[in-house]
């Protein structure tokens, strides 16, 4: 694997902790906005700014690596066979289509939050696209218990 490769992989991976991170943030945020009647505050609009744009930077690194690691030739090359393995479909279709979902649910969510008429609908708005958002995401990372493992944290090569 080349150095550029190494370099992205170690942000993707740790671009990955940063949006459970903020997701959580930004879902508890929310919810307890939205069931506890709150207004919605800079902070609340802050949290979910900062978790959709850590996920535009996920989705980019994410293409870099798909493009340089070829995941895009092996689908192209021959589509029904890349998709006929479980692990090869995982990572040239399931993960970049689970992911761009989940971002454009996130990013669903803050826009309607940032148009609703008042805080509780502006939480929400929140929770629900959020929540769909960290789901989606969820499902598809390849955690280390799945059948397209990786591991817990990869730092330049050396993984955890």
């Amino acid at each position: 694997m080349t150095t550029f490769n190494l370099i992205v992989q170690t942000l993707h991976n740790l671009a990955r902790w940063g949006i459970v991170i903020l997701g959580l943030i930004a879902i508890i945020r929310a919810f307890s906005g939205w069931l506890g009647k709150k207004e919605y505050t800079p902070a609340d609009k802050r949290a979910g700014m900062l978790y959709t744009m850590v996920f535009d930077v996920q989705l980019l690194l994410g293409i870099i690596l798909y493009v340089s690691k070829g995941w895009f030739g092996v689908l192209t090359a021959d589509f029904s066979r890349a998709l006929s393995s479980a692990g090869t479909r995982f990572f040239t279709a399931d993960h970049l289509l689970l992911m761009l979902a989940a971002l454009i649910a996130a990013h669903v969510g803050r826009s309607l939050s940032r148009k609703a008429a008042d805080g509780v609908r502006k939480h929400r708005s929140a929770a629900i696209g959020f929540t769909l958002s960290f789901v989606l995401m969820l499902a598809a990372v390849p955690w280390p218990f799945t059948e397209s493992a990786r591991p817990w944290l990869r730092l330049f090569g050396i993984s955890f």
